[in-house]
């Protein structure tokens, strides 16, 4: 279960309320479409022997974080390819008969027999497969259960309804109204609870072991396939890995446990989508991207910025493990699991994990509470990160790429949420670049174009040059580099002079 710490941020903490925070590892609909991609082209004339192209993913804002938005799209197997069912293959529900797997990106190969007769034995031949594509053994029999929604929507009620994860809910939906990420009318839990009993189609729990795939009927369907292949990549990362161990040992390190989430997540759905492209044919696919009504419906209410952040272990992550398997096939992902990514900065980035480059420290705030008087007291003090900043700004109508870029020169930040004596809230942000000539200000003409072109907040003219400020959902929101170091100050408070307070604190202009 989580624990109370106030460390963790809200891109993290937000992952952690509904996934491996409450042990468990969740998969929605939407993340469907990524092993439909591996299959649904023609012979794209690549040599059969080179690895994956890594695909071009675009960050979106981690413990077990469902999906729910598009997916990547992996370039689509030809007759060629060896990870494509080619003439005389078995269709759905069987695999490709057995194969070397060599290192060094070499496409991995699962192995199986026949079709199965019944879903306990599809499982195990599924499981027999995916553990043959990653090179890792389970240890003994599963726990595996096909299961109805009901008993996955009680198992998901009983762990939102934990008061740990309902205090971190409630930290962040005060952020994201502060931010204007989700509507003040609207409750986090409610979007939450709505979004998981809706939309989640598999569960791992890495502290009993106990995997849940939704299904029904006697035989799997190609979807529940999927599933389960994904899933059962969890159980495998659980046996090998230990991952209750692992997300401990990162709880109080929110950019730690975002990468850690990217990193389970990304691998799961690599294996997912190379045991989709070896096992289905073109007719299974739109069974396989068939989205119930009543859960697309789940899916478009939920505000862009939930749906870019639970995508984003599963994007980001994914081209994270493809980039390490070109290097070094199965070998240099177990190698990557005894050297884990530290920040969300080292997932987008792959050559910024293998060089060892990520910040000792958050920047140190100066006491912002204080500055805006007698009953001012911190609530949380954490770190957003680079992914949670380019979904930010992709959230609010940015280009994919525009975002990512702007995002991409991040060095560090850190924030202080504040509660005031009379229920109110503010904000304190401060966002430190690689190269502040250029990244400060690539970042600032993003940060501001986006806001201005956002309804729902209103420039406030005049004042000092060097400061934009907005009238906004959860109070004006003051924006200014600093002129010395470049940092960004991000300050929300009720009113405009607590707000400049607070920036003139943060940057000196």
């Amino acid at each position: 279960m989580l624990s109370p710490d106030y460390s963790v941020s809200g891109f993290a903490r937000f992952a952690r309320s509904i996934g491996h925070g409450t042990s468990w590892v969740v998969i929605l609909v939407g993340l469907m479409s990524l092993a439909a991609a591996c299959t649904s082209g023609a012979d794209n004339g690549r040599d059969p022997d080179a690895p994956v192209e890594t695909p071009a993913v675009t960050p979106v804002a981690q413990d077990s974080t469902p999906v729910t938005g598009t997916e990547p799209e992996p370039p689509a197997p030809g007759p060629s390819d060896p990870a494509a069912p080619t003439p005389g293959t078995p269709g759905r529900g069987a695999t490709p008969e057995p194969t070397t797997t060599a290192g060094n990106g070499s496409t991995p190969s699962p192995v199986a027999t026949a079709e199965p007769a019944d879903v306990p034995s599809a499982l195990e031949i599924i499981g027999g497969a995916v553990s043959e594509i990653r090179e890792l053994s389970s240890d003994g029999e599963s726990n595996v259960s096909v299961v109805s929604k009901e008993r996955i929507a009680e198992e998901l009620a009983e762990d939102l309804g934990d008061p740990e994860v309902l205090a971190e809910i409630a930290d962040l939906e005060v952020l994201f109204k502060l931010l204007g990420l989700i509507p003040q009318d609207q409750s986090l839990l409610e979007l939450e609870t709505a979004l998981l009993g809706g939309a989640v189609v598999g569960l791992y729990n890495h502290e009993t072991g106990e995997l849940l795939v939704l299904g029904s009927g006697e035989e799997l369907s190609v979807k529940e396939e999927a599933v389960f292949s994904h899933e059962y990549t969890h159980l495998l990362q659980d046996v090998n890995f230990d991952l209750s161990s692992l997300f401990e040992s990162a709880e109080d390190d929110s950019e730690r446990t975002s990468a850690l989430q990217a990193l389970v997540e990304g691998e799961a759905t690599f294996v997912e989508a190379v045991y989709a492209a070896r096992t289905f044919l073109a007719e299974d696919l739109d069974e396989l991207l068939a989205v119930d009504p009543a859960d697309l419906a789940v899916l478009q209410a939920t505000p862009d910025f939930l749906l870019l952040a639970l995508s984003w272990p599963y994007t980001a992550g994914f081209s994270f493990v493809n980039s390490i398997w070109q290097d070094g096939g199965m070998t240099a992902l177990d190698a990557t699991w005894m050297d884990l990514p530290e920040t969300t900065e080292q997932i987008i980035h792959p050559e910024k994990y293998r060089a060892d480059e990520y910040p000792e420290a958050p920047p140190a705030l100066p006491a912002l509470a204080d500055i805006l008087g007698e009953g001012w007291s911190v609530r949380v003090d954490d770190v957003l990160g680079e992914a949670f900043l380019s979904i930010w700004l992709e959230s609010f109508g940015a280009e994919a790429a525009l975002a990512a870029q702007a995002a991409a020169g991040w060095g560090r930040d850190g924030y202080l949420l504040l509660d005031g004596p009379a229920g109110e809230s503010g904000l304190g942000l401060l966002i430190e670049w690689d190269e502040p000539g250029t990244d400060a200000l690539q970042f600032s003409a993003t940060f501001e174009g986006v806001l201005d072109a956002d309804n729902a907040f209103a420039r406030i003219e005049g004042g000092e040059v060097t400061v934009a400020a907005w009238d906004g959902p959860g109070g004006t929101l003051a924006f200014a580099l600093d002129g010395t170091t470049g940092a960004a100050g991000v300050a929300v408070a009720p009113t405009a002079e607590q707000a400049m307070a607070l920036l003139d604190a943060l940057v000196e202009r």
